[in-house]
């Protein structure tokens, strides 16, 4: 896809929030990343426990070294929980989707069916 087209990246600029939230399969995308269920609040409250459990065990005795390291800790295991979230999502990542949103746009805006 060639966007290279200054006219089209202000519309797009304009009017990209819009037309993605008429694209079904970008709204449903954006939708499984809310926490919805038991098991999202789950994969959430994992690196708080992570963060407190560390507090309390970690022997360490300059205390922001300490906090330093179980923030650390508790920031990875957020990052592990957010990578096993996006694994049960069966849609396509929302940039794939934005981007056949956006060619499809300017395929519009070239033959003149924008709004």
């Amino acid at each position: 896809m060639k966007t290279e087209d200054k006219g089209f990246e202000e519309w797009w600029s304009v009017n990209k929030q819009r037309l993605l939230n008429e694209n079904k399969e970008y709204r449903d995308a954006v939708s499984t990343y809310t926490m919805s269920s038991g098991a999202d609040w789950l994969l959430f409250g994992i690196p708080v426990a992570t963060g407190i459990i560390c507090i309390q065990s970690i022997t360490i005795s300059n205390e922001l070294l300490r906090w330093l390291v179980c923030l650390i800790i508790t920031v990875a295991v957020f990052a592990i929980c957010v990578y096993v979230k996006s694994l049960s999502n069966p849609h396509r990542s929302i940039s794939e989707i934005e981007e056949d949103v956006k060619r499809q746009s300017y395929e519009d805006y070239l033959t003149g069916k924008r709004e």
